[in-house]
C-alpha cells in the first residue's frame, strides 16, 4: 500500500491569525485583500521561524562539540 500524503491544514482567518478582532482599517478591506494578507502574514511568519531556527541552531557553534547534545536538550532545540 502506497504511504499517504498528510491532509493540509486549514488556513486560519486573518482575525484567527492575529488573535482577535480586526483593526477597523483592516476589516474595511474586501475579502480578496484580506485573504491576500494572511496569506503574506503567513509567509512571513514561516520565515521569521526558519530564521530563528537557524539562528539557533548557528549558535551551537559557540559551544563546544561534547556539550552541544546537552545544551540542545536543554533549550529544547
Amino acid at each position: 500500500m502506497a504511504p499517504t500524503a498528510p491532509m493540509p491544514q486549514p488556513r486560519r482567518t486573518l482575525a484567527e491569525q492575529l488573535g482577535g478582532a480586526l483593526p477597523e482599517g483592516i476589516e474595511a478591506l474586501d475579502e480578496e485583500h484580506k485573504r491576500l494578507l494572511g496569506d503574506l502574514l503567513r509567509d512571513r511568519r514561516r520565515r521569521q521561524a526558519a530564521a530563528l531556527s537557524a539562528a539557533a541552531e548557528g549558535s551551537l557553534a559557540y559551544v563546544p562539540f561534547v556539550l552541544r547534545g546537552a545544551v540542545r536538550r536543554a533549550v529544547g532545540l
